[in-house]
C-alpha cells in the first residue's frame, strides 16, 4: 500500500516525518556506540573508509616485516654467541701453543754422528744397515736413551727405512717414520723426534734434534681437538635454516623495496687461517700462536660488523613500530567515533523520539476528534 493511499494531516505528516529521522539517527548512533567507528562502510563515508583502509593495511604488512626482523635479529645473536663461543676456544688453543712453546725440549749440536737423549743405563743396541740403533730396556716413557751413528753416511728417509726392517726394533715397540728431512723414532708409551736429520755426501750429520716429548705430543692432540670443535661451533650456530658462520647471506626487508644484506662469513679453523699443529720442537708452536691472534682479530672484526648490522635492524623494528602507531592513530582518526559525544547524542536523540511521538499523538488526537461528531 502506496504511503498516498493515507491521508494524514499536515501536522501528522511532518511529526511522522520527524519521528523517521529521530528513529534513523538513533540506529546510526546506537551503532556507532556498539563498533566505537563512526565511519563503518563506505555508505557513511567513502573518502575517510578508504584512506582509512589504506593505513591500515600499510600498518599490517608493517607489522608483519617488524616480525621478520625480529627472526633476523635472532639469527644474527645466534651468530654473536658462536663467534664468542669459538674466541674462547681460540684463547683455550692459545694458551695451549704458548704451554708448548715453554716445553723443556731443546737442540743439541752434533758432530760426531751420535744423538744422545739421556745417560744410558742398561741397553739393547741393534746395528741397522751399519748405523747403530740403542733403546734403553728398561726405560720409562719420556726417560728412552737412542743412539744414532753418523758414521756412515745416510738419509733420514734411508734411516726410517732400516729401522723399520729390524725385527729387533721393532719388537721393543719403536717405530720410524720421514718427512722433509725429519726422522720421528716413536712407541706406544713416548714420542722420541729427531728432526733435520741430513747428510750429504762425505760428511757426517751437522745437527740434529731429539726429544722425549710425551708432553709435547699431548699439548698437541689437546690442541687439535680444539681446532676441530672449533669446525663444530661454527657448523652449529645457525638459526632458521640461516648461518652467518658457514658464510650465508641473510637479507633483512623493511618498507617497500629495502632491504639489508647481513654477509656472512666462514669460522671454520680452516677460513680463520689455523691449521693442524704439528710440534717438532716448542719453536714450532709460536707460528700457531701467530695464527691464532691473527684469527681472533678476524673474528673481532666480523663480530663489529655483526653489531652494526644489528644495530640497523633493531633501529628499523622500533621505526617500524612507531609508524605501526602512527599509522594505526590516523585511521582512527578517520573513522573511529566520540563515544562522550554519540552517548549524548543518544540521551537526545531517545529525548526527541519520546516528543515526536507526543507530538504526533496530538496530532492525531484532532482528527479523532471528528470521529466524536458522528459518534
Amino acid at each position: 500500500m502506496a504511503l498516498s493511499d493515507i491521508s494524514l494531516t499536515a501536522g501528522m505528516r511532518s511529526n511522522l516525518v520527524n519521528l523517521q529521522q529521530t528513529v534513523s539517527l538513533l540506529d546510526r548512533t546506537q551503532t556507532r556506540l556498539a563498533t566505537g567507528k563512526k565511519v563503518n562502510t563506505a555508505l557513511d563515508n567513502p573518502t575517510a573508509f578508504f584512506a582509512a583502509q589504506a593505513l591500515d593495511a600499510r600498518a599490517n604488512d608493517i607489522d608483519s616485516l617488524k616480525s621478520d626482523m625480529g627472526q633476523s635479529i635472532q639469527t644474527i645473536q645466534a651468530a654473536d654467541k658462536g663467534i664468542k663461543g669459538i674466541s674462547s676456544l681460540i684463547e683455550q688453543a692459545r694458551g695451549i701453543a704458548q704451554q708448548a712453546q715453554a716445553s723443556s725440549t731443546t737442540a743439541s749440536s752434533y758432530a760426531t754422528g751420535t744423538i744422545t737423549l739421556a745417560s744410558a743405563a742398561a741397553a739393547d743396541t741393534v746395528t741397522v744397515a751399519g748405523q747403530t740403533f740403542t733403546a734403553t730396556a728398561a726405560g720409562t716413557p719420556g726417560t728412552g736413551e737412542f743412539y744414532i751413528g753418523g758414521n756412515n753416511n745416510m738419509d733420514a728417509e734411508a734411516l726410517a727405512i732400516a729401522i723399520n726392517a729390524n725385527t729387533t726394533v721393532t719388537g721393543l715397540g719403536f717405530s720410524a717414520s720421514a718427512s722433509n728431512g725429519v726422522v720421528t723414532i716413536s712407541n706406544s708409551a713416548a714420542d722420541v723426534t729427531a728432526a733435520n736429520v741430513t747428510t750429504s755426501s762425505g760428511t757426517t750429520l751437522a745437527e740434529a734434534v731429539v726429544a722425549a716429548d710425551t708432553d709435547l705430543s699431548a699439548l698437541q692432540d689437546q690442541y687439535n681437538e680444539i681446532r676441530s670443535q672449533i669446525d663444530t661451533m661454527a657448523l652449529d650456530s645457525g638459526y632458521k635454516g640461516k648461518n652467518l658462520l658457514n658464510a650465508d647471506t641473510l637479507t633483512v626487508k623493511f618498507e617497500g623495496t629495502h632491504t639489508l644484506d647481513v654477509v656472512g662469513f666462514s669460522a671454520s679453523s680452516a677460513s680463520l687461517g689455523i691449521t693442524a699443529a704439528s710440534w717438532t720442537l716448542p719453536a714450532n708452536a709460536s707460528a700457531d700462536v701467530d695464527r691464532l691472534i691473527t684469527a681472533l682479530s678476524t673474528l673481532r672484526s666480523e663480530s663489529s660488523a655483526m653489531s652494526s648490522n644489528l644495530s640497523i635492524i633493531t633501529t628499523r623494528q622500533s621505526f617500524s613500530t612507531e609508524m605501526v602507531n602512527v599509522l594505526t592513530e590516523g585511521s582512527g582518526k578517520l573513522t573511529l567515533a566520540d563515544t562522550n559525544e554519540e552517548g549524548a547524542n543518544m540521551l537526545m536523540l531517545q529525548t526527541r523520539q519520546s516528543l515526536s511521538t507526543t507530538a504526533l499523538s496530538l496530532a492525531s488526537q484532532a482528527a479523532q476528534s471528528v470521529l466524536r461528531l458522528f459518534g
